[in-house]
């Protein structure tokens, strides 16, 4: 484009700005969208971490052979006399701040399908080992052993010996620990009586999640099942850091005869999270992860409603409620994930007055505090960082404003008009920008026209097109058209020269015509 034209197109590009500005102003109507940090992920995950603990189950029991049993030849205590050994370990969460946990009942069941049943199989695969029974008879002694073998603690005809620690993650000074109660068993159900359990530790103001009502779970409701895979271990070093699984309740099931509800989901578990929370976006608990189906390979897992735990509480004069550090401590998240760091700072500073060793907080406070460095600094009366309220315009009724319908009618007049003054300029003589020819396929030959591109498959790029990551690299530019040997003389330049044949225009003292092959005459 000549400096002419470009001096020009200033004015009426300046004019096309205005006009777009003022559709511009006129056709808005709605304020941006706060600001925000993180994902509902996330925030959930902040939520529910610090209510997450870590149990383990420390197990012992002697196993006793009946004279009445059919295993004539042997009678008195297996095992030598000693006791069976073992440990479980299952997640839990906190729903009282006064130390009061929930996980699942089959974690702590003393009954046939917990530890007594346990303890029968050590005791036949003892028997098995020794030489007193074939393998073979494995199952045949195990019915037995159900039926009218004795499993006892140190105390005798007592259930067996059972103790629980509860372990949770903190941090001082900087440094991540765990910190381990010793739990009571307040109350429990078996599986197949509900699957729930409901222990005591000695601590207050530990953090807390709350139980979900029934009625805002639905087919399709995103969760995040929590919880300490023990498979992790194999691989990662140890640490309080809960897994959280996502996915959703696929559908509403009973079990036992339709005595039991339970929730089909998708999200994935295994061994170490029974016992452990699955929430809904909110936080709030929707569920105890209870069991899955063996050999699956699929996600497909249950979980016991949260009904369970209410009613279990209930039972038991225990109210679902959250103390002072949650309350302080959800403030600060709100902040953060609103992007109002320095409120969400005081607010974790409060937490931690109260929980100097609360870890989430001290993370939390961490992060809010990189992000402040580039928050305003100007405060509102409350102390937090106060944002700059949108200034909205009228918006013109009836639909599309009317400034925005003038702007761009004159704005296409306008750009209409000075192409047709470039029309009328160009002479007949001026050379016209050639069209875009398509890319060239890596591995196929060179086309020699448009349509044979057309005819085997060559597709222009689009415009604004990345190339596929699995596709080869474009090839290189095309080679630049060679320069000629010398530059014309000024001389040339004045008087052209042209093929009398076809009328080409012809090099100084050239000989023969480049087009048609002319010879030409000096």
């Amino acid at each position: 484009m000549s400096r002419r034209a470009f001096r020009a197109l200033l004015p009426i590009v300046a004019s096309v700005a205005v006009l777009a500005a003022m559709s511009g102003a006129g056709a808005q109507t709605t304020s941006p969208a706060p600001v925000t940090t993180g994902t509902p992920e996330q925030k959930t995950a902040a939520i529910v971490s610090p209510a997450v603990v870590y149990i383990e189950q420390s197990w012992r029991a002697w196993v006793r052979v009946p004279k009445g049993s059919e295993l004539v030849y042997f009678d008195g205590y297996v095992n030598d006399g000693y006791a069976f050994e073992w440990g479980t370990r299952c997640t839990g969460f906190v729903v009282n701040p006064s130390g009061y946990i929930f996980t699942a009942g089959h974690c702590v069941d003393k009954g046939e399908e917990g530890a007594r049943g346990t303890a029968l199989q050590f005791a036949v695969q003892w028997l098995a080992d020794q030489g007193v029974i074939f393998p073979r008879d494995f199952q045949y002694w195990l019915d037995e052993a159900h039926l009218m073998w004795g499993v006892e603690g140190s105390e005798k005809g007592s259930d067996p010996d059972l103790e629980i620690f509860v372990q949770r993650g903190v941090a001082a000074g900087g440094l991540k620990a765990g910190e381990a109660f010793p739990a009571r068993l307040v109350d429990y159900s078996a599986w197949s009586e509900g699957d729930g359990a409901l222990l005591k530790v000695e601590a207050s103001d530990l953090p807390t999640v709350l139980v979900a009502p029934s009625t805002g779970i639905s087919i399709g409701t995103p969760v995040l099942s929590v919880g300490y895979p023990g498979s992790t271990d194999a691989v990662t070093d140890s640490s309080y850091e809960p897994t959280f699984k996502d996915g959703q309740i696929n559908a509403e099931k009973t079990r036992e005869g339709g005595l039991l509800p339970v929730y089909e989901i998708s999200a994935a578990m295994s061994g170490g999270m029974s016992g452990g929370p699955t929430v809904n976006l909110n936080g709030e608990v929707v569920g105890v992860n209870s069991f899955g189906i063996v050999g699956e390979t699929e996600a497909f897992n249950f979980i016991t409603p949260g009904s369970i735990v209410t009613e279990m509480m209930a039972q038991n004069g225990v109210a679902n409620e959250l103390g002072s550090i949650d309350v302080a401590y959800r403030a600060g998240l709100d902040a953060y994930f609103q992007g109002d760091y320095r409120t969400a700072i005081t607010k974790f500073d409060e937490v931690l007055a109260l929980s100097p060793t609360h870890e989430q907080a001290q993370e939390m406070k961490i992060e809010a505090t990189k992000l402040a460095q580039n928050q305003p600094a100007t405060t509102g009366a409350t102390g937090g960082t106060e944002q700059p309220a949108p200034q909205q315009e009228p918006a013109d009724e009836g639909g599309f404003p009317v400034v925005a319908v003038v702007g761009i009618v004159a704005a296409v007049v306008v750009i209409g008009g000075f192409v047709f003054m470039l029309s009328r300029r160009k002479g007949p003589g001026t050379p016209q920008p050639q069209a875009q020819q398509p890319l060239q396929v890596v591995g196929a030959p060179p086309p020699q026209s448009a349509e044979a591109a057309r005819s085997i498959g060559f597709q222009p790029t689009p415009p604004a097109a990345s190339p596929q990551a699995s596709a080869p690299p474009p090839a290189g530019p095309p080679a630049a058209p060679a320069a000629p040997a010398a530059p014309p003389s000024s001389e040339a330049a004045e008087h052209p020269h042209f093929c009398p044949n076809c009328g080409h225009q012809l090099e100084p003292n050239a000989r023969f015509c480049p087009s048609c092959g002319h010879k030409i005459e000096a």
